[in-house]
């Protein structure tokens, strides 16, 4: 699908281990709704500055996913604030940009509802939805999202997409990373949109 400001939806999520099945589902489900799913590990040229490259792609999206549900410390007691600068690179771009910038529309996740007040109270009257680290959970809330702010008559109902999730998920990836000669733990961004748009056409 050809990427441009009104259909891409820029994610900005952890990218670790334990986070995987989430990202996965909120991938698919944006392709699914008719969307193009954006993330910084579209790209990876060492000269790019990553700052820049997510500036770049935050300026080409009219949606954006922010998930703050990976906030707490880390191994020595560090926490995690790349995804809520990243949100605030995305209110500043709406605030300050052109007639286009101010289009802009967000979705915030957490695990529990409200628990970003505990850490970045200036957002405090923002409505948040937590989808409790269930995949599932997170597809219906970004499908129901994205027919709420788009209004496209085309996005079905998170019970069929889930279905088809869980068909892709189970059965055509695994065996689309046997015939491409991939590892499944270690799939890149690419691989696994590319993986999807190819599956979009006969699991519908």
């Amino acid at each position: 699908m050809e990427k441009n400001y009104n259909n891409s939806v820029f994610i900005n999520c952890p990218f670790d281990d334990s986070y995987r099945e989430i990202f996965y589902a909120i991938i698919f489900t944006v392709f699914r709704c008719g969307f193009v799913p954006r993330s910084s590990l579209e790209e990876d040229n060492g000269l790019n500055n990553r700052l820049t490259k997510i500036e770049h792609i935050i300026a080409e999206c009219r949606f954006g996913i922010h998930d703050l549900s990976r906030t707490e410390v880390n191994t020595n007691l560090f926490p995690r604030f790349n995804m809520p600068f990243e949100l605030g690179v995305f209110f500043g771009a709406r605030k300050f940009g052109d007639t286009i910038q101010k289009k802009k529309v967000a979705l915030i996740l957490e695990k529990q509802k409200y628990s970003y007040q505990q850490f970045i109270s200036d957002l405090n009257g923002i409505d948040t939805q937590a989808h409790s680290n269930e995949p599932l959970i997170a597809l219906r809330i970004v499908r129901d999202w994205l027919k709420t702010t788009s209004k496209k008559e085309s996005i079905e109902g998170h019970l069929l997409i889930a279905q088809q999730y869980n068909i892709f998920r189970n059965d055509i990836l695994p065996a689309f990373v046997k015939l491409k000669g991939l590892e499944a733990n270690s799939l890149t961004y690419i691989d696994y949109c590319l993986m999807i748009e190819e599956s979009l056409d006969f699991i519908k």
